[in-house]
């Protein structure tokens, strides 16, 4: 990261047998609720392959305002109380690949513009 001052994108691509997605959502959404009421959180979206054949069966993508908003969301997920992690359930065989990101290029529709 340049400067950490900016917002981040945090991406989190998720292996695992495409019959175990729907077990691995309902835990991520609840989880999901933590980091929708956490500052500087911007949004999430979380996607999930069209194939089953697909080796990456879901990828969430987050905004957040800066790395220290993701990092203190992140503490907050480890304190007692918090809903248990997808990749806690014993019953779904994930592997995550999880990382921080910024911007480098931006390419889609010009900002609007104010008349």
């Amino acid at each position: 990261m340049n400067d950490n001052t900016g917002p981040v994108t945090f991406i989190n691509v998720f292996e695992m047998p495409a019959e175990q997605v729907d077990a691995f959502v309902a835990r991520w959404r609840a989880r999901a609720h933590i980091m929708g009421n956490a500052p500087g959180f911007l949004g999430t979206k979380l996607h999930r392959a069209m194939s089953s054949e697909s080796r990456f069966q879901v990828i969430n993508v987050a905004r957040w305002a800066s790395r220290e908003a993701w990092e203190a969301a992140q503490t907050a997920l480890r304190e007692p109380g918090a809903p248990p992690s997808p990749l806690d359930d014993p019953a779904v065989e994930v592997s995550a690949n999880p990382a921080l990101y910024e911007v480098v290029a931006d390419v889609g529709e010009p900002p609007d513009q104010a008349d």
